[in-house]
């Protein structure tokens, strides 16, 4: 892959990862913040698509780094990430969804 390339989806993924974790900080400080809590704490199992030991490490790290979030195992092929999520509200397909996404941006930095 050319540099150019790789520089720009690292900068897209870098800014993609920023908005997520302050997104991910104000409903958690939200939900500290008010009386009520609203959380619903939940573990998904998501489909691991990237190949690299280095991309598993990046993506595993970044799923633990965002508020909300937290690896907890990782299924001895290789196929599967657990995640524990504290707002399953989402429902369980969307949070799949959403992390898939996050291995889809992450896939195009390890090629």
């Amino acid at each position: 892959m050319k540099p150019v390339v790789r520089i720009f989806y690292a900068i897209a993924f870098l800014f993609y990862y920023l908005s997520k974790l302050v997104q991910s900080n104000l409903v958690i400080a939200y939900d500290i913040l008010t009386p009520v809590l609203r959380n619903e704490p939940g573990f998904i199992k998501v489909p691991v698509t990237l190949t690299s030991d280095t991309g598993l490490l990046l993506f595993s790290n970044l799923v633990s780094m965002t508020p909300g979030t937290l690896t907890t195992d990782i299924t001895a092929d290789k196929k599967f990430l657990e995640i524990h999520v504290l707002y399953m509200k989402q429902g369980q397909e969307a949070m799949v969804k959403e992390v898939m996404k996050m291995q889809k941006k992450i896939e195009k930095l390890v090629q």
